[in-house]
């Protein structure tokens, strides 16, 4: 693959050609030795949740030693397992917790830091790190995927996930043309730059499509008061990790705005989001991600403008112009669709006094509604 110097091989991002930013292999279902306390409480859990009993399960816990855990993919599931536990602790009891105990705090602390990432609940465990096949021989499909964890249980929270889970694999295709769409931009090649266009444009639409598809297996009710509370985040004062921090700690929860995949789409595109709604917002949300995939997406954006390419040739190039709209406007009508599902799912069913923040911790409609404006703009006339 011809790439500006600037973009390196897939591989280099832990992108995987086929899967994107999902694992290239399905997550793991078991620890090593050593962690079996951490898979039977991740067992039980739904069932000490509902019983009121799942605090002192943790607190009955031991520290393993976690330099044993050696794989990306063993790293992966103690993230995953140890921050559906932080989560629990703090939201699944009958008033919030504001500590998290030294049995939770002080490992999960040790493998955030290999991974890169804070210690609260992410897009990165609860969905790319959160899935199997049904059937390995078989495509990954909302017809062939399984969770790995849930909070209380249930097919609406596992279908959330798994939606979400499907949009990532929907994109994935993407993030190779992306890439490719960069290098005919330094080549000047307006062809190559319109068939990659195209592509690209296909695969939005298939995104929106998956995202469409929450509410055929996801109520709201359900999700409003059963799974977000688990998802949300550390407000002022903060969480305490004892054992770690000697002060409280204040972060956003898991978000749709720490997937990489429409963060790297944005920037192949070269759409920039430079209000104080939208902004300062996407960057924090970037905290959350991988590492790797927070370079992918820098780099990306680091190369040579799309958008300034295809305008200065859309009066010569009628296709390419065509091309790139059809891309802007399948990315507008996916930020619109995304608006009006987390208007059914949350705002229809807020209090008046709650208002619309979100679980990454923002007002979620002026976001929404100025990226969606943001993305609009980059219309070419």
């Amino acid at each position: 693959m011809t790439c500006p110097p600037i973009i390196k091989r897939l591989s280099d991002y832990q992108v995987d050609p086929q899967r994107g930013f999902l694992p290239a292999r399905s997550p793991i279902s078991q620890l090593p030795e050593g962690f079996s306390g951490w898979d039977q409480l991740a067992a039980r859990l739904s069932d000490l949740l509902i019983a009121g009993r799942y605090r002192s399960a943790v607190d009955r816990l031991s520290i393993p030693d976690t330099t044993r855990l050696e794989t990306e993919a063993q790293l992966q599931r103690a993230m995953l397992l140890l921050s559906v536990f932080g989560n629990s602790y703090i939201w699944g009891g009958p008033e919030t917790a504001s500590v998290i105990p030294r049995a939770l705090a002080v490992p999960w602390a040790e493998v955030a830091e290999r991974l890169g990432r804070p210690m609260i609940i992410s897009h990165a465990s609860i969905v790319l790190n959160n899935w199997y096949l049904l059937d390995e021989t078989k495509a990954l499909d909302l017809s062939n995927m399984g969770t790995r964890q849930l909070f209380l249980g249930g097919m609406d929270e596992a279908w959330f996930y798994l939606t979400t889970v499907a949009i990532e694999a929907k994109g994935a295709p993407a993030l190779p043309e992306l890439v490719n769409l960069k290098a005919a931009v330094v080549a000047d090649a307006p062809e190559k730059v319109t068939d990659l266009l195209g592509s690209i444009a296909l695969v939005i639409e298939s995104i929106s499509d998956a995202l469409s598809r929450i509410p055929e297996r996801c109520a709201p009710y359900v999700f409003y008061h059963r799974v977000r509370p688990f998802l949300a985040g550390w407000k002022e004062p903060g969480v305490l990790y004892e054992g770690v921090y000697d002060t409280p700690r204040v972060l956003a929860g898991g978000s749709a705005a720490q997937s990489s995949l429409l963060q790297a789409i944005d920037a192949g595109l070269s759409i920039v989001h430079e209000d104080n709604k939208t902004r300062p917002f996407l960057m924090d949300m970037r905290r959350y991600m991988p590492p790797a995939h927070r370079r992918f997406i820098e780099d990306l954006a680091g190369g040579p403008s799309t958008h300034e390419y295809v305008n200065a040739r859309a009066a010569r190039c009628p296709a390419l112009r065509q091309s790139y709209n059809a891309c802007v406007t399948g990315l507008t009508e996916f930020r619109r669709r995304h608006m009006e599902i987390t208007v059914r799912y949350i705002t229809h069913l807020a209090n008046s006094d709650e208002g619309t923040v979100g679980t990454g911790g923002t007002d979620f409609l002026p976001f929404l509604k100025q990226a969606r404006t943001e993305s609009q703009q980059n219309l070419i006339d």
